[in-house]
């Protein structure tokens, strides 16, 4: 079963970059709110090791773009769907050319899972 997402989290761009996620949400694991798709998207990444090339065409990570997949089907909080560790999605970075789907997330807290 996944484990859930909370501030305390690991979101990572997949380049070693880190997502400075937040959340207001009321449900709390271990003290620290639940993570909810709005906490994630648009949020900074901080520290992307992408270097920026002309040729082919890369850039670092600096902002999430999507979550794709990682929403609770039952869990909500505020009638949002809570984040699991099955996170993924996209960021703003590029690398050959290419726009990154490397989103990923580690819960780092083991007393809240999902069905």
């Amino acid at each position: 079963m996944p484990k859930v997402l909370t501030t305390g989290s690991n979101v990572t761009c997949g380049h070693e970059g880190t997502v400075a996620t937040s959340s207001t949400a009321k449900l709390k694991v271990n003290g620290q709110p639940v993570l909810l798709q709005e906490g994630i998207v648009g949020k900074a990444v901080e520290n992307c090791l992408t270097p920026t090339v002309s040729n082919p065409t890369s850039s670092p990570c600096t902002s999430v773009s999507s979550v794709d997949k990682g929403k609770a089907t039952k869990l909500t909080a505020g009638g949002s769907a809570v984040m699991l560790e099955t996170l993924t999605g996209g960021t703003n970075g590029v690398v050959n050319g290419k726009a990154q789907t490397l989103l990923s997330a580690t819960a780092g807290q083991s007393n809240l899972t999902t069905i």
